[in-house]
């Protein structure tokens, strides 16, 4: 696997394009009135994306058609990656389900049936980011309320509202009430830990038995090295070693995993042939085994050749000590 260069799509794609995950997150989020009149067993992935190519670093989208009370529906699964809460995301929604519905007419054009009447399309927003969600959450917030209560014109302009899963604000205990299944209930959890050396440190032993029961589970130890891998890819070096002291307390067969992933890593390293990269993998790999990286330990890294490098990485795995990997 290549280092994707957009993770957190990756990640959110891998899990929810897969229609039964969708469908969990769905059930959690939307109004109950509309959950109970949905038939989730309908619940079909749409191709195609409606995100801005300018914005496609920091979204990326799926559509889904289902039936709701027994007529065609589509339900717009927007996932939001950015640091801070968009203040133009209802506008932004708004254009996404204008090429959504625009879509739908062309397609009946071709086909010569009649596009009337259009699909409901139902936007719902999963938003990750550092900050919890602070904009707007309707489209006419965004308009001078003053003005718009003034000319007596509120019917006359646009609204929009969407479904927001916030998972800043979702605790450990929340997530798992939803009971989604490992694979998406796990990929929210580090979509929402896995760049905060804090949070990742306080939730990580309430999910240990969850990551266990994962790598149980057929097709678990794929499933479980795409998630650490999204993890050693968006997180800084610091989180990587908060993970490595954290899973000191879990379950064996979990750093096992590790391991596994490690070799994995090793591999990538090489083939990269660099020595940046050759270094930057053995970091990561020491701070996994063994913790918090001395810092004479990390000059003696930076100071080394690529020779060096790879006599350490052949020892990385094996060896009970750091200075037993170092030792010249």
């Amino acid at each position: 696997m290549t280092e994707p260069s957009h993770p957190h799509d990756a990640l959110f794609k891998e899990t929810f394009s897969v229609p039964e995950h969708a469908a969990g997150e769905l059930r959690a989020v939307l109004p109950p009135a509309l959950v109970a009149l949905t038939g989730f067993s309908t619940l079909s992935l749409c191709p195609g994306t409606y995100v801005d190519e300018t914005l496609a670093g920091s979204e990326s989208d799926l559509l889904f058609a289902v039936q709701v009370a027994n007529k065609p529906a589509l339900l717009y699964l927007l996932f939001e990656h950015q640091s801070s809460a968009p203040r133009l995301m209802p506008l932004r929604l708004l254009s996404y389900v204008v090429r959504i519905l625009q879509r739908h007419v062309d397609d009946a054009a071709a086909t010569q049936r009649d596009a009337l009447p259009l699909p409901m399309v139902l936007p719902v927003v999963l938003h990750h980011g550092e900050q919890g969600w602070t904009a707007a959450r309707r489209l006419e917030e965004l308009f001078d309320a003053e003005l718009v209560q003034a000319a007596a014109v509120g019917e006359l302009i646009p609204r929009l509202g969407f479904v927001l899963d916030d998972l800043t604000s979702v605790s450990d205990a929340e997530l798992e009430s939803r009971a989604l299944g490992l694979v998406p209930v796990l990929t929210l959890w580090a979509l929402r830990d896995a760049r905060s050396p804090v949070r990742l440190v306080r939730s990580i032993e309430h999910w240990a038995t969850a990551l266990g029961q994962l790598l149980a589970a057929p097709n678990g130890r794929e499933a479980l090295w795409t998630l650490f891998r999204y993890i050693a890819v968006v997180a800084d070096e610091s989180v990587t070693t908060t993970l490595a002291q954290a899973l000191q307390t879990t379950q064996p067969q979990v750093k096992d995993a590790l391991m596994t992933i490690a070799e994995k890593w090793i591999a990538e390293g090489e083939a990269k042939g660099r020595a940046e990269a050759k270094t930057d993998t053995l970091r990561k790999l020491l701070a996994l085994k063994f913790g918090p990286v001395p810092e004479a330990a990390a000059r003696c890294i930076a100071l080394g050749t690529e020779r060096d490098a790879d006599r350490w990485l052949e020892r990385v795995l094996t060896a009970a000590t750091l200075d037993a990997v170092l030792d010249s």
